[in-house]
């Protein structure tokens, strides 16, 4: 039998407005619009984009001793310290200190107690929701909200009718902010290396929301495609792709994301194994490359030497509309990178060399202050 998808609130109004649905992580998910990936891309890298990324997980979870203690154990952050109003990436840890989930979390003040917001992906959400009912206590899943992701040059003029306090908000801080006599948690973050926020709001109310956004003529629709290219461009990791639970953030070069405290404390799950990696270095590396021909790089593509030995695989590939090129992201050999030798890609059964390329392969344009 097929399997049965789950749909977002919003999916009869995309499919009111042509979008093309595809599966994605047990969801029926738009894909693109009439105007198709490529323009989608491009419009949210010169304007704004509108991303319905609802398939998401989203919690809040009352700040106090015992959840922080136990969030903790699987989360290498500095929670007892995190700044009101801020947002930090991080990850959910297995014992090997390989990747359950990246997440977003968020330290936020709701209903006059504080709490902490939690954004995980929908290919995890059944697996991060047991390990969180097994440890935390009060948890209330946002069920019966939206997470809407405004990407772009022109996302914070085209989301002022919300509050004019928004443009004044940095990458990665976060606000709840009173929006038709509802709260929305609005944070100025997002996957596609652009400016822009994401908001999570009730569905009660996000029909009168779109009302009030396409007053704007800068926002444009767009689906998965277009925001996993952008997120390629970006050179940012995708759970089930760069990411997994044989991964450790060392190995996906986002040991930036650990806290330095946590480290020295040696007190998280996998933390001596991470620290051994730190110490003693890792086997495969994570990098971007570059296709020298129309070839189109494709994930799990075999990575080889001038020998015709494996010597990797991409994760993550594509066409970049704003390259005009092949771009890919892939975990290759350390000392095989190290040496920058020549690497060639099996494309259709023919090896084809690649160039390296500096990850992001397009700049990050964050609001940083």
């Amino acid at each position: 039998m097929p399997e049965l998808l789950n749909k977002i609130f919003l999916y009869d109004f995309h499919k009111s407005i042509g979008a093309k649905f595809a599966p994605f992580s047990g969801y029926s998910m738009p894909i693109n619009y009439k105007e198709g990936i490529i323009k989608e891309h491009l419009h949210t890298r010169k304007h704004a984009g509108f991303f319905d990324v609802s398939h998401m997980g989203q919690c809040i979870i009352p700040f106090n001793e015992n959840n922080i203690e136990k969030l903790e154990q699987i989360v290498p952050l500095d929670l007892k310290k995190m700044k009101l109003s801020t947002s930090s990436y991080s990850f959910i840890l297995n014992e090997q200190g390989g990747i359950i989930d990246d997440i977003i979390i968020s330290k936020i003040n709701y209903d006059n107690s504080i709490f902490l917001f939690i954004v995980y992906n929908a290919s995890r959400k059944k697996i991060d929701e047991e390990i969180f009912n097994n440890k935390l206590k009060n948890i209330i899943f946002l069920k019966d909200n939206s997470l809407i992701a405004i990407q772009g040059p022109a996302a914070a003029q085209v989301l002022s009718f919300i509050s004019e306090s928004i443009i004044d908000l940095k990458f990665m801080e976060i606000k709840v902010l009173n929006y038709k006599n509802h709260k929305i948690i609005l944070s100025r973050s997002g996957y596609t290396g652009e400016d822009g926020f994401e908001i999570s709001i009730r569905n009660d109310i996000t029909k009168k929301f779109l009302e009030d956004l396409l007053k704007n003529e800068n926002i444009m629709f767009c689906g998965l495609g277009s925001r996993d290219s952008l997120r390629l461009e970006a050179g940012l990791s995708l759970y089930g792709h760069e990411l997994n639970e044989n991964i450790s953030p060392v190995e996906a070069n986002l040991t930036w994301a650990i806290n330095k405290k946590r480290l020295e404390l040696n007190n998280f799950n996998g933390s001596q194994i991470i620290l051994n990696q730190i110490n003693n270095g890792i086997k495969k590396v994570k990098i971007g490359i570059k296709s020298k021909t129309k070839s189109i790089l494709r994930s799990k593509m075999v990575l080889l030497n001038n020998e015709n030995n494996e010597i990797g695989n991409i994760t993550s590939g594509g066409f970049s509309p704003t390259l005009n090129s092949s771009i890919a992201i892939a975990y290759v050999d350390k000392n095989f990178y190290n040496n920058k030798l020549p690497i060639y890609c099996n494309i259709r059964n023919k090896n084809e060399e690649v160039d390296y390329v500096n990850l992001p392969f397009v700049p990050h344009k964050y609001k940083k202050g």
